[in-house]
């Protein structure tokens, strides 16, 4: 039988292999909670031939995702015993392997051959955190792949996709990747009510995020109406306008949320998200050698999250030529700080120009950088409109099957988000006010008309009466959802 003392450096990869000795009892204290991402990753990891990748920002969870993953091979797995000896998992910022005299070229060449060795025992999995560490990372797994070597690789980094992307295209059918956001609102909400709400409750939870996605995958009109309907009896269980106030100010981080103070917060969130991300990753992945101006530029986008941006005009704010902001852009989505929303036409398949829209990935980071607590970010109502909106932007971005995300706007009137699915197209406004007047509901569902959209979501901040909303559907132009902020983020 295989052992795992047959790897290479066996002293470094064992305090990372609790599972070799201990089996399932090594995930005592790993989190119960699964991330929506996790079934599909999963089956991936357990059937698909491909390198599987897991990318993100920083501190979002992907090592915890990897380490479920091992958890659910060993439970599945007939002789447990046998398969743990059988699956690796190493992180490549281990200092270890920065000892002097160490050949990392030869470790990782031999941690393969002894993977395909045990392989002859079984099936082989080789996890492989940080992957953007090692140097040339992607032609070894892209020699060990195209000779057919018998061992799964699931690897992981820090940066997303584009910052990967000449590494990528040299795996180009080869690797299959997930890109992890930051928690949903539905996600942050399970996490805050698992240990004290009822189990009903939190399977009703669970429910809503499959509803959600079955209806983001088989879109129709009348179904989105009847989830969302749904949602909103949902969306009181937890007072959940409160609830999203408080998600809007904590953020998706799960690791800052028990920190002890505010300032412990704000300084991980800065630390970890702008500092490390801009002076360490764009650095390493990027070699990108002006990161004060980058970050100067960046602190610069915090001020309108949302806003329409005009290159010309951010060039003169910022006394900065136009060309060198334009190259900031692709490097401060590539490292998930921010990202780009483009004008919608009415016409599929078109082109996008012009200005666009300017949003933050997770508005805590924007909080801890502008020092805000939250009752100061509440009480200015203008503020808060712009967080919905983000906040919406964000989730949206999750559609499955999504073709097109854009914004349309012509002289003064606008619609928020235009969702392209490629078979159906729906409108999204977002009017986070206390009091939404009927005529901009009905003025939103008569523009989703003229652009040939098959239904209009309304997102506001509070639920209406139910006579309005009927009244509302009746007059609308298309078939018409008015639904509270908290009701329509639990969808995704």
């Amino acid at each position: 039988m295989f052992s795992a003392t047959a790897y290479p450096s066996h002293e470094l990869l064992l305090p990372y292999n609790a599972w070799w000795a201990q089996g399932r009892d090594a995930f005592a204290d790993l989190p119960a909670l699964r991330r929506d991402v996790f079934d599909d990753l999963y089956a991936d990891v357990k059937g698909l031939p491909q390198v599987v990748s897991v990318t993100g920002p920083r501190r979002v969870g992907k090592s915890t995702l990897l380490q479920q993953c091992i958890q659910q091979l060993l439970t599945d797995a007939d002789d447990p015993g046998a398969l743990a000896q059988r699956i690796v998992y190493f992180s490549m910022q281990d200092p270890g392997l920065e000892l002097p005299g160490f050949d990392l070229d030869h470790f990782f060449n031999e941690l393969v051959k002894a993977a395909a060795t045990a392989a002859k025992e079984g099936v082989a999995y080789l996890f492989l955190d940080e992957i953007q560490r090692f140097p040339r990372w992607e032609l070894y797994l892209k020699k060990f792949y195209d000779l057919k070597t018998p061992v799964r690789f699931v690897v992981s980094g820090s940066a997303s996709t584009p910052i990967f992307r000449k590494s990528r295209e040299s795996l180009l059918g080869r690797i299959k990747d997930y890109h992890v956001l930051p928690f949903s609102f539905r996600e942050w909400l399970y996490m805050r009510m698992q240990e004290t709400a009822p189990e009903e409750q939190l399977f009703a939870l669970r429910k809503l995020g499959d509803m959600g996605r079955g209806v983001q995958a088989h879109f129709s009109a009348e179904a989105v109406a009847t989830v969302l309907q749904v949602a909103a009896q949902h969306a009181a269980m937890a007072d959940s306008h409160v609830s999203v106030e408080n998600f809007l100010f904590e953020g998706g981080f799960p690791e800052v949320w028990n920190l002890p103070t505010l300032l412990a917060k704000q300084d991980y969130l800065y630390q970890n998200q702008v500092e490390r991300v801009i002076f360490e990753d764009l650095l390493l992945a990027a070699e990108f050698r002006k990161p004060e101006m980058l970050r100067r530029f960046y602190l610069g986008l915090l001020k309108d999250p949302g806003r329409e941006t005009n290159l010309s005009q951010v060039s003169k704010e910022l006394g900065m030529v136009r060309s060198t902001i334009e190259s900031y852009f692709p490097l401060l989505e590539a490292t998930d700080l921010v990202w780009r929303l483009h004008k919608h036409t009415s016409t599929k398949a078109t082109p996008k120009a012009g200005n666009f829209k300017t949003y933050l990935v997770d508005l805590a980071v924007r909080n801890a950088v502008m020092k805000l607590n939250q009752a100061h970010l509440v009480a200015d109502a203008t503020l808060m409109g712009a967080y919905a909106e983000n906040v919406v932007a964000n989730h949206l971005r999750r559609w499955p099957g999504l073709v097109e995300l854009g914004y349309w706007r012509r002289n003064n009137d606008e619609i928020d988000f235009i969702v392209d699915l490629g078979h159906s197209r729906i409108a999204v406004e977002v009017k986070y006010r206390n009091e939404v007047q009927d005529k901009d509901i009905l003025k939103a569902a008569e523009l989703a008309n003229q652009l040939g959209c098959e239904a209009c979501v309304v997102v506001c901040k509070g639920p209406l009466e139910t006579a309005a909303i009927d009244r509302l559907k009746k007059a609308a132009a298309v078939p018409l959802a008015v639904v509270p902020l908290a009701a329509f983020l639990m969808l995704f």
